[in-house]
């Protein structure tokens, strides 16, 4: 079992959608969060997301590039800045008040997929599954 963002779909795989996330803009100053702004901090979501995110925001021109979202976190909560992140990750910044969501902002759907071969679903794969689905429900 693998658990992917952007499965691609191929012949014998069979894909679970898990949970439904959002990645939403978000910001250390809320006075400054254009995608265009210097301190603006591309995560790399997949190509999925770059095309939307290219489509919303045609003018972008990031301070910064990283391919981990992570990474991308730790870097705008120690430096400032704004970024999208997923909506689960960012909760307790938003609690805390070091991270705020862009009024008005592009959101962008990230959902989370199981993928395992389809001839692998038997009775050991099953419980598997129903635990992942058990934890991605306490999760959300």
């Amino acid at each position: 079992v693998a658990i992917m963002y952007a499965p691609q779909h191929r012949p014998g795989l069979m894909i679970d959608l898990l949970r439904e996330e959002e990645l939403v803009l978000v910001t250390t100053d809320p006075a400054s969060h254009a995608s265009s702004d210097k301190d603006y901090v591309h995560v790399d979501w997949g190509p999925d997301f770059a095309l939307r995110h290219d489509v919303s925001f045609p003018d972008a021109t990031p301070g910064l590039h990283v391919n981990l979202g992570p990474l991308g976190l730790g870097y705008i909560l120690a430096a400032g800045g704004s970024g999208y992140f997923r909506v689960h990750a960012i909760q307790p910044y938003l609690a805390s008040g070091q991270l705020h969501i862009v009024p008005g902002a592009a959101r962008f759907a990230s959902p989370v997929y199981a993928v395992y071969s389809a001839p692998g679903a038997d009775a050991l794969l099953e419980p598997a599954l129903a635990g992942l689905h058990s934890v991605s429900r306490q999760t959300a």
